[in-house]
């Protein structure tokens, strides 16, 4: 079994959102999602217990409702 660092991880999700984006010419709200689930994914690397609304808080200057916003959700 092979064992990675958090780095890593990082590094590899990291990569794997700027192969899409970059390969699909994706706009700024896909990018932004795109973000948001690297972000919450290394976010539950760490916290496995975390909400989505906790990933936005920690995550983004303005929190969840903020990036919610961005989409229009409610």
């Amino acid at each position: 079994m092979s064992t990675y660092t958090r780095e890593q991880i990082s590094h590899a999700i990291n990569g794997g959102a700027d192969l899409v984006t970059d390969g699909l010419g994706n706009g700024e709200h896909d990018t932004d999602l795109i973000s948001l689930v690297v972000n919450a994914a290394l976010s539950l690397l760490d916290d496995p217990g975390l909400s989505l609304d906790d990933v936005m808080e920690r995550n983004y200057e303005g929190g969840a409702e903020e990036v919610r916003s961005w989409w229009g959700w409610a």
